[in-house]
């Protein structure tokens, strides 16, 4: 189907660098900075004078750690702004040099556009800032990986750095070692800077895009195969394939939107594939040659057939009801084969994502992974 991937020794050093714990190199000063909000803003470090504390948290939308710890981050941000404090929400990552396997966690990439999807869909209240062009923030704090919490007090000392709060519940406002600092602060006029180790995923600067192009390189070349199969084949894929989270496709290439499916789809199986995401495309044409085109064009290495139009019953039961095509048509099966996607016509991606995870995520569950 697709061979296997022979890993550069810079993408090894991506996978061995991705969840590692980092020192933390004490004497950081209060950061400068101007950098733009999910809400079109732009921040500067001096507009927060008349603040007490100022919270930074260092977070990246396709950390699953850092989105373990969203619940904590907005209940810290409650008490912050009800004393006359504030709490900064900073993405560090160039979003270009992101792997495409390191966002099978989250719905929405790093970049400004995506921060504005998270930070909606999450209810952020606070300024989320995108740091990734230049990792100015992260630079001047000497930080690595994500999520990594940083507190200042009044004269702008910095008095806490390091985790947010546990890792093995995230939620536990009385864990939280960030917040209890800031207690503690609060409630004395002399403090010992407290350090506390981080471990997440690494910060992902311009230099490391030269990794991710090279990756992505590497995809291109893999094998795209297409081969023939009946309506007998397709029944026993629909009955002996479904033990995970599957994805069918039927298309023809003279559909409105095929182009645009076919590279949602390859982007969507790249990023998931590792774990554990199983993809059919169906193409109803009679020309291969032309199909396999377009599937190249896609990059689109995943299980790839031809089936003639008049063998397509046994997914016809799939077809929604209030349409007359069969053309293009995504169905989603659940680990328990039931159907989660039934659609014609374009593709939503960012829906696509979020059922897929949410089917990963309550199948590693129940098999104890979680």
């Amino acid at each position: 189907m697709y061979p296997k991937f022979k890993a550069t020794k810079y993408a090894l050093l991506v996978l061995i660098v991705s969840v590692i714990s980092f020192p933390f190199l004490q004497g950081e000063k209060y950061p400068s900075f101007n950098l733009e909000g999910t809400d079109g803003k732009q921040y500067h470090q001096i507009q927060f004078k008349e603040k007490e504390f100022i919270c930074i948290i260092l977070y990246s939308n396709h950390c699953k750690i850092s989105q373990s710890f969203e619940g904590l981050i907005k209940e810290i941000s409650e008490h912050l702004v009800s004393e006359n404090s504030i709490l900064l929400l900073v993405s560090p990552n160039n979003e270009n040099a992101l792997l495409p396997d390191e966002l099978a966690y989250s719905d929405v990439g790093d970049s400004i556009n995506e921060m504005r999807i998270r930070s909606k869909d999450r209810n952020f209240e606070f300024p989320y800032l995108y740091d990734g062009l230049e990792q100015s923030i992260s630079n001047q704090l000497s930080a690595k990986s994500t999520p990594h919490a940083f507190l200042f007090n009044k004269t702008r000392n910095l008095v806490y750095s390091g985790r947010i709060g546990d890792y093995n519940e995230p939620n536990n406002l009385k864990k939280s070692d960030l917040y209890q600092t800031y207690r503690s602060a609060r409630n004395s006029a002399q403090i010992n800077q407290v350090v506390t180790k981080v471990h997440g995923t690494a910060i992902k600067t311009k230099k490391d895009i030269f990794i991710a192009n090279e990756v992505r390189r590497r995809y291109s070349e893999e094998s795209v195969n297409i081969r023939s199969i009946n309506q007998q084949t397709l029944k026993f894929f629909l009955k002996y394939n479904l033990g995970k989270t599957t994805l069918f496709y039927l298309w023809s290439a003279k559909d409105e939107s095929s182009r645009e499916n076919l590279l949602i789809l390859s982007e969507t199986f790249k990023i998931f594939r590792k774990r554990g995401l199983k993809l059919f495309t169906i193409n109803v044409d009679k020309d291969q040659k032309e199909t396999k085109l377009q599937l190249e064009k896609a990059q689109l290495s995943a299980s790839n057939f031809i089936l003639p139009g008049n063998e397509i019953s046994p997914l016809v039961r799939y077809i929604p009801n209030n349409t007359t095509r069969v053309t293009p048509l995504t169905l989603l099966f659940s680990k328990e084969q039931q159907t989660l996607v039934s659609k014609i016509g374009a593709i939503d991606s960012l829906m696509l994502k979020r059922l897929i995870l949410k089917d990963l995520k309550t199948s590693n569950i129940k098999n104890g992974r979680y």
